[in-house]
């Protein structure tokens, strides 16, 4: 019997496994405050329901809690921490896909997480002036950039 679907990455538990590659996620933004973003995250991998947000740094936190429930991309490094243990863990809260009231969207793609950031790519649609493309991120501070570039 061919158990190929139940291979994880370093035999890590995990609740969701859809393959390896980039780990993509349609961000629909349905409201701004100043340099922050609500909205709903839904992730493009069978399984995984959309999940809110409510600030840039609470969406940072959730991929990157995404990315360890996938177990892709793999974390180069533990996270520094003053405590003994993991703490608890972020929890995704469940949303429905923003059907109205939508600001914007795009997906963003994360290929790495070395240095306690994120790495990857966001693809956004044609908008008013701002053509539809792609543009690599290096860290989170760079993706928060992009972001309000393109919801300007």
């Amino acid at each position: 019997m061919n158990d190929f679907c139940n291979i994880r990455p370093n035999n890590e538990p995990g609740r969701h496994f859809c393959g390896y590659g980039p780990v993509s996620v349609l961000i629909q933004v349905t409201g701004r405050q100043e340099d922050s973003f609500t909205g709903v995250a839904i992730p493009l991998c069978g399984g995984v329901p959309p999940f809110a947000f409510s600030s840039f740094a609470q969406l940072t936190s959730l991929l990157d809690a995404l990315c360890d429930e996938l177990g892709r991309p793999v974390r180069s490094d533990e996270l520094n921490s003053f405590r003994s243990g993991n703490g608890a863990p972020i929890r995704l809260a469940p949303a429905q896909p923003a059907a109205e009231r939508k600001l914007g969207h795009f997906t963003v793609e994360i290929l790495y997480r070395q240095n306690q950031s994120m790495q990857g790519r966001i693809i956004v649609p044609g908008r008013g002036e701002l053509p539809a493309g792609r543009q690599s991120f290096r860290s989170d501070i760079e993706l928060l950039h992009l972001m309000r570039e393109y919801m300007e």
